[in-house]
């Protein structure tokens, strides 16, 4: 008869109570539901008493580190060809095959005294797997989208009338690291700035509006990180936005929103500015997958990207890619984020402005000694010939 791992485990401990072989036959039987005589019991243990008695019974074990991805060390009886199959070991470790991927794998030969007919030999099996980078089905999330209510608001006529832009670029906010409760005194001020009334409002949304880029943990490029609870991060951020754009709508002649993709959640971010979209149809959206973007305003040229590519040389490119806007501009100023913290660098007449962000210290930025920086967003207010203000919120 053929012997089971699980089976031959507990002869062992049976045979350690110092029982008959009739009472083992018998508890085996029970247990197993399958018929054991005594005679099988004693056989099973004279042909492999040496091994059952130097070798342990084998302890499993998993180990999750902290890059997400995980360690199973299991004893597995499967055969030759098993061995090398990725799908077979994933399954018989317990993981799902569309949610984990198989980063190596070694199988040893425990012991042969469980071969029968060059099947069913003993492996020591340690594998390693991460979680699949695809977590998006957006299919189903556009047309979730689709069924969301649009909504039409009636612009009232602002307190302050201006011929002035009020630009919102919200870089690096990493809902899911920060909350927003976290975030609600910062919305107040924002709304207070809106209130004032506009001739323009510019929201930059994006810029790793969110820490994850999918429900496993992972950026954009599949970087395994911290992770963090991705349907209260978009909730969150779905409470921050929706009462600024709404009284935008209301304080302002004109509202555009353009996307800037971040490193961390370019894919989740553009599906938030889609619903954004559906939900507000009076804006005005740029939510192209487009790297460098600009927004113009009488002599005013806002270039705008994330700042993860081509930093240093953002002063050639900007006017490489929009010589017209370029051109007929006076102030020209480019807005990048990425290393959360303010900086700014005047080069020949073009200000590179590195934007602070109010996260909070995430653990990454923790364990590489990035601390210290200010926690604050800022706000431009500009006029059709200079940038007149920034506000720290």
């Amino acid at each position: 008869m053929k012997w089971t791992i699980e089976e031959h485990n507990y002869l062992i401990q049976l045979k350690k109570k110092d029982l008959t072989w009739q009472q083992i036959a018998e508890r085996m039987t029970a247990k197993f539901e399958k018929k054991f005589t005594r005679e099988s019991c004693r056989s099973r243990w004279r042909h492999t008493r040496h091994a059952l008695l130097d070798e342990p019974t084998y302890k499993e074990t998993v180990e999750i580190k902290a890059d997400g991805s995980q360690y199973s060390d299991k004893l597995i009886e499967m055969s030759h060809e098993q061995s090398k199959d990725a799908a077979y070991l994933l399954k018989a470790h317990g993981y799902d095959i569309e949610e984990w991927e198989l980063v190596s794998a070694r199988s040893n030969i425990w012991n042969t005294y469980s071969t029968q007919d060059g099947k069913g030999i003993s492996y020591a099996s340690k594998i390693t797997v991460k979680p699949k980078t695809t977590g998006i089905n957006f299919e189903k999330l556009l047309e979730t989208i689709e069924k969301v209510k649009p909504i039409q608001i009636k612009k009232e006529s602002p307190k302050v009338a201006n011929n002035k832009l009020l630009e919102i670029p919200i870089y690096d906010p990493h809902f899911g690291i920060s909350e927003y409760e976290y975030y609600k005194p910062t919305q107040t001020k924002i709304i207070e700035k809106i209130n004032e009334g506009w001739k323009e409002i510019l929201f930059v949304i994006g810029q790793d509006m969110l820490h994850n880029d999918n429900m496993r943990g992972t950026t954009a490029k599949g970087t395994v990180i911290e992770n963090v609870d991705m349907v209260k991060a978009w909730e969150d951020a779905r409470k921050f936005f929706e009462p600024m754009i709404e009284l935008a709508l209301k304080h302002s002649n004109n509202v555009k929103i353009i996307f800037s993709k971040g490193n961390h959640d370019e894919s989740m971010s553009w599906a938030f500015v889609q619903y954004l979209k559906a939900r507000f149809p009076q804006i005005e959206y740029d939510d192209s997958f487009q790297e460098r973007k600009v927004h113009t305003f009488g002599k005013i040229f806002i270039g705008v990207t994330h700042g993860d590519k081509g930093r240093r040389e953002l002063h050639n490119i900007f006017p490489a890619e929009f010589p017209m806007e370029w051109a007929n501009a006076k102030i020209r100023e480019i807005h990048i984020g990425h290393l959360h913290k303010e900086d700014a660098k005047d080069v020949y007449g073009t200000v590179i402005r590195t934007l602070a962000t109010r996260n909070k210290t995430d653990r990454w930025h923790r364990d590489n000694g990035y601390i210290g920086a200010h926690k604050r967003f800022m706000l431009f207010e500009y006029s059709l010939e200079e940038l007149e203000s920034i506000h720290y919120v």
